[in-house]
This record gives C-alpha cells, structure tokens and sequence, in this order.
C-alpha cells in the first residue's frame, strides 16, 4: 500500500521532502545566527557602556576629590568611584580573555574574548592605558580618608585621569564600532539565507503547482459529479439521512426529507440535541447521548445493542407551514459508519412512520371498540338504567367542564397549577360515580387520566405545552362515553335531559353497600356497612346528588385509611370484620351526614411525617401548630397519607372533594377521632345559606 502511494504521489512527496529540509537548513541557520546576534547585542551595549563607565570614572573622581579639600561629605562620590572602577576594569578583563561581567540589570553575563582585529587592537591599547591607573585606584582604594598615602595616590591619579580620560573614551568608542559592524554583517548574512529560502519556497510551490493543477482538475471532476450524483440521492430519497460525529454535531451533507420532517432550515454543523430538543425530555436526550457513545465505542457489539434504541418509535409535535403543529410519528435507526476499519461517524436515518402508525391505532381501536362494546354490554346490564342515565349525563357534563378548563387561556405558573387541580376535582367525582356503579372500564380510563394530572402537579413549573396529552386522553373518555350510549341505545334506554332529574328521594343504600364490599375485597379486608337515613330527604336533587358524592368519597377514605387489615385488627382485640356506618340525622338547622369506622382513626404523627415530606411545614412549624390543625391537612389538595396511589386513595383529591362540595352547599364539615379505636366525619347540610366551617374533635 505505501509502494502504491508512492508511486503516486511521487512529484509530491519529493517536494515537500525537499521543502521541509530546506525549511529545516534554514531555521537551523537562523537560530544559530539569531543567538550570535543576541550576543553581539549583549557585547555592543556592554562595549557602549565601557565609553560611558571611563566618563562616569574621572568625573566621580573629580567629585570625590572636590568634596575631600572642601571638607563636605564625600562617602557617596567614593562609593561611586569605586563601583565604576570595579565595573570598569571586570569588563575590559571579560573582552579580553572572556568571563563573567555584570549586565544592565545587575545579572551576571559571560562574555567571549574579542576576535576581530580592530577589537583587539581597541582592548589592548585601553589594557595598556589602564593598567597604571587600575594600580593607582587600588592603592587609593586600600589606604583611609585623610590618610598621607591616600593624598599621595590621589596627587599621583589626578594627572593620569586627566591625561588618558579621552584616549580611554576613543579606544571604548572604536571597540563599540567593530562591534556594531560585525553584528550588522551577521544581520545581513541571516536576511541573505532568508530570501535565498523564500525564493526556493516559491519555486518550489510553483513546480507543484505546475506538476498537479491538471492532475487536481481531473480529481476535482470526478469529486464533482461524484458530489452531483450524491446530491441527487440525498435529494430523493424518502427517508431521512444524516451523519453524526463524536461530538454529535451534524454533517454537512443530509437528505432533503430531513427539512420535510424537521422543518426547512439549515442543520449541518450543529447540534444534534438542538435537532431534538423540542422533541424529547431532557432525561431522554441524555440516554440518547450515552446510547450514541455506546455505538461509537468499537469494543461493544453493534448487534447487541440495536434493542437499546430508545427513539425507535416516538410521537412528536412538529411546526407546519401554517404556523401551528402537527403530530407526527418518527422512528430513528442508529448504525456505524466505518471507514478503514474504524467508527468514524454514526449513520442516523429518520423515518415517518405517522400513516403506519395511523392505521395501526384504527385497527387497535376498531378491536378495543368491539371489545368495548362487549365489555359495556356485560358492566351495563347489571346497572340500573336510570341511574346509568343519570351518571352518563353528569359525566359528560363534567368533561366538558373539564375541557372548558383546559382551554382557559392564562399565563402564570399558578394559574396552569389550578387548572390541574380543578381538573383533579371534577374527574375524581366522576370516578367515584362510575366506582359507585361499578364501571371498572370507566373508572380505569378516569384513573389513568388522573395519574396525567397527579404527574403535571409534581413538576416544578408548568406550560401550555405540557396539557396536550391531557387533550388527547379527554377525546378519548367523550369515546367511551359515547359508545356506553351506543350500548344503552342498544339495549332500548332513551336518554334523559339535564334538567329531567330523578324525583328527590334519599341516599342510595344498595349501591353504597355494594361499593364498600368491593373496595373492601381488593383492599383485602372484610367490612360490615350500615346505612341509618330518614324514611325521607328533604333536599333538592342537585344538592342530594352533591352528598352522595361526598358519601361515596368519605366511604371509600373510611376502608381504604380506617378500617385495619383483618390480622392488625386480631392483634387489637377487635372483630375481623371492621364497620363502617352511613349515618343521616335531621337536625335544627339542616340534614347531618357522617360516616363512622371502628379503625385506626387519623394518626396525627403520620400527618406531621407525610407534611415534612411533602415541604408544605418544617418540624419547627407543625410543632407549634395545634392538634387540630394538623388534623385538617387531611382537607387540603394533595395531601394523602398513602405511599402509592391506586385507584381509591392515595391522590390526595378525594377528602379536598368533599371539602370544596360542602363549601358550595355552604355547609360545615367536623371531625371527631379517637386513634386506634374510630374516626367520624360528618357534614351539616344547613336549610339556610351559613358560612362554611371545619371544626375538629380530638
């Protein structure tokens, strides 16, 4: 293979071994000119400094002889004379057998003898003068102020600096000239190589590209109709294609069904997290991310991880033409794409499969329609058919508030977070109906749709995005509902209006029995229940249907939270069937309803417990709360004492129902509870309009 390439490419690989030797002469000449230049720099200013250290020498000497016969202080100028001498002399000794000086900024310099002939004519004639005075200087240097050896060395140096000061500085002056013009030959030597190797670079280029721009118009023309025919596939083909690289950044080439799908804008170079960003949650994105690397990695089997795939098939809301959205079904495939052996980028193929998946939900739901219709027929035929009526006719109007509420337009966080909770209200109502008619294909429709809500109630912040799902689930309950009509139509039951309510009568005995003794048998317990109302209610039937809802609710708390399991309650000495009693007493001021259990009462650690969980009190707040306080968070919206959420309890919305229909019949709600021996809830339904109240009895 190298043989081949070679041959190839001979002319090339020639001249670029030519370039790269000639570009490695050259920078080798330069370095190795470059530092004698910064050595002669360094010898030129230390040679200029010699000119100045022989002035700065005799006028020191001058000053220091000045001040001795006037008798003012003197011990600066001596200090200085003798720091020019010394520098002085340890240079002149550097140029001319080499050694150590000391530089400008007091470092040490180590200096090569002087070669050039006029240098060392320069140095020598200069060692020559300053000998006798460096003699005399160190005689001066070696005897005290106002000694008679110092005066006599002083006498004897005045004339000899006098007389040689300028001859000293005119040898200093020559040796800095021959300096300066061996460093500018250097100079000229090293721009002299430098042009020498540019023009060969330029002939160089040029031979190459003489020698090959016929050879890279050829390859150009291929790599052109090659890109052309490319193009033309990318262009056509219905699925989408693009590459990704290590760092999931797209490539620059991808299919045009890549805009059809995404939307017409511009993908190569960026992100393919940007690319999905509005498609999938962030938790998503990341094992996408690490399901990538997973195929990057040439160690692990592509075959084995193809079942990881987690965009094999997800719906997304996509922009159209028209400003508003469409929902699509993609699926996405993942495969390497390996070139001479190694992973160089993973091949990503996107198709839209929204038709496939279209007929596939018609086939699935013209089944679940049948079926459906079998399993309506068999729930209805047990049911009262004026009672199913009436729950039809009230659940739907309870959608349609709820899709009332879903199309409300606001803006705050808070806002979209009462909607949830008005949603949760309404469909819990319509679930303990359907429960109290034992329509368990309703009840779990109701109870999914509940977990949609009770999962957008746990985000931190919400969006009108994020109820879209709650759209799509609600046609779906308006299906169920309407083909439980076509299956009363079936069995010949004429629909009834709103307004044609049932005659007013009181609570309905059978029906509230037998929902105890189911819930009781998929909770596993065993319950007694006992129902105590007048012969006779007296309300109008919109405020009786209002109580049985509140009764079905407090029912259903009292065997899912009160009555205790049958071998809890043989370990407290009770019987095994627990009892639970729907009691209706007329009073003065109205109609009391309670409902009463011989179970474990409210624990009022647990509701301190589940209320530090929750983050709605610290311990410091509950503790300087009232006992009946803490009672009454049973009342607030989401609070259950329940670990996990079935479809009886657990939600925290079933007690906040009560709560809100009692506060519109303007009604007073009053616990009494004893632990572990009962728990009463009753409400007063008042004959007159009263302020609404909680009070609790411990």
């Amino acid at each position: 293979m190298f043989n081949g390439l070679l041959g190839k490419y001979r002319a090339v690989v020639l001249s670029v071994a030519m370039f790269i030797f000639l570009d490695a002469g050259v920078l080798v000449l330069n370095f190795y000119i470059s530092s004698q230049l910064a050595e002669d720099a360094s010898n030129v200013n230390l040679a200029g400094r010699q000119r100045m250290l022989s002035q700065k020498t005799a006028k020191a000497f001058y000053d220091y002889d000045k001040r001795l016969s006037e008798g003012g202080e003197s011990e600066s100028a001596y200090q200085e004379l003798q720091q020019a001498v010394a520098l002085f002399d340890r240079t002149l000794v550097a140029f001319d057998q080499g050694g150590a000086t000391r530089g400008a900024s007091r470092n040490e310099l180590v200096l090569d003898a002087v070669s050039s002939d006029a240098s060392r004519v320069a140095v020598e004639a200069a060692k020559t003068i300053w000998r006798p005075i460096s003699s005399e200087f160190k005689a001066l240097f070696s005897t005290a102020s106002g000694t008679l050896g110092h005066e006599r060395a002083l006498r004897r140096l005045a004339p000899m600096v006098r007389d040689n000061n300028n001859q000293l500085l005119k040898l200093m002056n020559d040796l800095t000239n021959d300096l300066e013009t061996i460093a500018r030959n250097k100079s000229e030597t090293l721009r002299m190589i430098q042009a020498g190797a540019i023009t060969l670079a330029i002939l160089n280029f040029l031979l190459i590209l003489f020698h090959f721009i016929g050879q890279l118009r050829r390859s150009d023309s291929v790599a052109e109709e090659a890109r052309s025919e490319t193009t033309e596939i990318l262009k056509n083909v219905r699925e989408g294609l693009l590459l990704l690289d290590g760092n999931l950044t797209i490539g620059t080439q991808y299919s045009g069904s890549i805009r059809d799908i995404f939307g017409h804008q511009e993908y190569a170079g960026t992100s393919f997290r940007v690319l999905l960003k509005s498609l999938v949650t962030e938790s998503d994105m990341q094992t996408v991310e690490e399901y990538i690397k997973l195929l990057l990695n040439s160690s692990v089997k592509e075959n084995l991880i193809g079942s990881l795939n987690p965009l094999s098939d997800i719906e997304v809301s996509l922009p159209d033409d028209r400003g508003g959205f469409q929902v699509k079904n993609l699926s996405f495939r993942f495969n390497r794409a390996i070139e001479n052996g190694e992973i160089r980028h993973v091949l990503v193929t996107v198709l839209d499969i929204s038709e496939l998946v279209g007929l596939r939900r018609e086939l699935e739901q013209a089944t679940k329609h049948n079926g459906l219709q079998i399993n309506a027929l068999k729930e209805l035929l047990h049911v009262d058919k004026d009672s199913m009526m009436l729950f039809m006719t009230a659940a739907e109007s309870s959608l349609v508030a709820v899709n009332d509420i879903l199309r409300q337009r606001v803006n705050s966080s808070a806002d979209f977070r009462d909607k949830v909770v008005s949603s949760q209200r309404i469909m819990h109502r319509v679930k303990g109906d359907a429960s109290a008619l034992n329509l368990p294909e309703v009840v779990r429709a109701v109870h999914e749709f509940e977990q949609q809500l009770e999962e957008m109630a746990d985000m931190a912040s919400l969006q009108g995005g994020d109820f879209l799902p709650l759209t799509l689930a609600l046609n779906d309950l308006f299906r169920l509902l309407g083909d439980m009509k076509d299956v009363v139509e079936v069995l010949g039951v004429t629909p009834v209006r709103q307004q044609e309510a049932a005659p007013v009568s009181g609570l309905d005995g059978d029906r509230l029995g037998h929902l105890v003794t189911r819930i009781a048998a998929e909770q596993g317990k065993q319950v007694a229940f006992e129902l105590a109302q007048p012969e006779c209610i007296k309300l109008p039937a919109e405020q009786l249907k209002v109580v049985q809802d509140c009764a079905v609710q407090l029912l259903r708390n009292a065997v899912v939270h009160g009555v205790e399991p049958v071998a809890i309650r043989q370990q407290r000495g009770k019987d095994d069937a627990g009892r639970v009693v729907l009691k209706v007493t007329r009073e003065e001021d109205g109609y009391r309803v309670s409902v009463r259990d011989d179970g474990r009462g409210i624990q009022l650690e647990t509701i301190r417990q589940r209320a530090i969980e929750k983050g709605l009190y610290s311990a410091e707040q509950l503790d300087s709360m009232q006992a009946t306080r803490i009672m009454s968070l049973v009342f607030e919206p989401g609070f259950s004492t329940l670990e996990e959420a079935d479809e009886h309890g657990g939600r925290g919305i079933g007690m906040d129902v009560v709560k809100a229909n009692i506060q519109q019949l303007h009604g007073r709600i009053r616990v009494a509870n004893r632990p572990g021996q009962y728990c009463e809830i009753s409400f007063l339904i008042p004959a007159q309009v009263e302020q609404y109240e909680v009070a609790v009895a411990v």
